[in-house]
């Protein structure tokens, strides 16, 4: 009897499990993409109106420990820390996201998700070696007075790394209000986008796997990888739930 109740209980998990696995999972990181655009459009201003304001004060007699240049550095390090934060932010949300079933999603947004916080990765070292190289060259300013000052290279390069990541983020938000206003079930419950999701985007089930380039080898290599991943880590969150059911109802006929 215990048995059939527990056979009941299970079946009713997994019927529960297939409900909410079939709804709709709306991502919710709009608003972070939006701060990062934000974030990058201050950074444009701030690196152009910062050194005017303060090397005005500066040259009204108002003492500073530092220059603008420094101030910029700084700001810029702070910029990348947030980055740093928002990029955790999303991570959360797109790996939640293909646990629910999205793969195709996840696979589309992987590296233009990640690509912001490595563009700005590689911005702080670019600027560490610009940093020393005007340190070295430029240490008396008459010496650079004939080209640029530190500032201005300092604004060429975070103005192109910053508006190299708006770009990103724009074609970002496009992928996702595209995905969240279609609202379609999870890519593993549709057989359409099961069988093309083993397939590089544009070919057909007639197309010979070894005619296939290089790219679209390691397109649907990839592919596959993620359902592969997304089935193992689905069948242990359902070992786990089975487990947790199991011995609560042992608990209970040791109870009664």
């Amino acid at each position: 009897m215990s048995v059939q109740v527990l056979d009941t209980d299970e079946e009713q998990l997994v019927g529960d499990e297939s409900q909410e696995d079939r709804r709709f999972h709306k991502v919710p990181t709009l608003p972070a993409a939006v701060v990062q655009i934000v974030l990058c459009i201050a950074q444009i201003v701030l690196v152009f109106l910062l050194p005017s304001l303060y090397d005005h004060r500066h040259n009204n007699g108002e003492g500073h420990s530092f220059g603008s240049f420094s101030l910029l550095i700084y700001t810029h390090s702070a910029h990348w820390a947030a980055f740093l934060i928002i990029d955790q932010y999303l991570h959360h949300h797109h790996h939640k996201s293909r646990l629910q079933g999205y793969l195709e999603f996840y696979v589309r947004t992987k590296n233009i998700r990640r690509a912001p916080f490595y563009i700005l990765s590689v911005g702080n070292a670019v600027l560490m070696i610009v940093v020393m190289i005007l340190h070295d060259l430029c240490e008396d300013e008459h010496m650079c007075s004939h080209t640029f000052s530190k500032v201005d290279y300092l604004r060429g390069l975070i103005t192109l790394e910053s508006l190299v990541v708006i770009c990103l983020v724009v074609s970002y938000i496009y992928i996702l209000s595209d995905h969240n206003n279609k609202a379609l079930p999870p890519d593993v419950l549709r057989e359409d986008l099961t069988s093309a999701f083993m397939q590089p985007s544009g070919h057909q089930q007639g197309d010979i796997i070894g005619c296939l380039e290089n790219d679209q080898i390691a397109e649907v290599m990839e592919r596959q990888a993620e359902m592969i991943r997304y089935l193992h880590e689905h069948t242990e969150n359902l070992c786990r739930k089975i487990q947790l059911l199991t011995s609560q109802l042992s608990s209970k006929e040791r109870m009664t």
